[in-house]
């Protein structure tokens, strides 16, 4: 779903536009040629990814890496399915409702979830590291680590020593 994967984009601070779904069948060649083109066009003029979002590759990484791990969690996925089938019931897939019911539903798990898995990869990647350091490179609240640290910790994923943070096993 088009504002599903925009929303995510957005919150890793990926131009947006570099997303679009659309539709042609197999009888509409010259709409499906346009279509490319334009979307060609489009990727060509913002240019490499990260580069105009001003993103360097290593953040860039971490970013796509969180993305991908907050998808492959059930949490989103149960969400958007949930989404789904309330579009189908109502029988109403306009785009506006689709904007709507994603803003209304999804938007604050997709922050969460994305907030989540940063902060775990940059503890993994990073760690040692302070609270400070995690709340400065996230931009997420330090009460929002806080809370996702507790969490990790009672999973075991994580320790803390000496006020700065470790995976397990680094």
């Amino acid at each position: 779903m088009e504002e599903f994967a925009r929303k995510i984009l957005a919150k890793i601070g990926i131009d947006k536009g570099r997303f679009v779904l659309k539709w042609a069948s197999a009888a509409e060649g010259p709409r499906f040629v346009k279509l490319i083109t334009d979307f060609t066009d489009r990727i060509k003029s913002i240019g490499p990814l990260g580069e105009s979002e001003g993103i360097g590759k290593d953040e860039l990484q971490i970013k796509l890496l969180a993305a991908r791990s907050a998808l492959e969690k059930t949490k989103l996925r149960t969400g958007l399915g949930n989404l789904t089938k309330g579009f189908r019931k109502q029988g109403d897939y306009s785009d506006q409702i689709i904007k709507d019911k994603v803003n209304e539903k999804l938007t604050k798990s997709i922050g969460t979830e994305i907030d989540k898995n940063e902060t775990l990869l940059r503890i993994q990647n990073e760690g040692p590291i302070s609270f400070d350091e995690l709340t400065k490179k996230t931009g997420v609240s330090g009460t929002d680590i806080e809370k996702y640290v507790a969490a990790f910790s009672k999973k075991g994923l994580v320790v803390e020593t000496d006020g700065k943070l470790s995976g397990i096993g680094d």
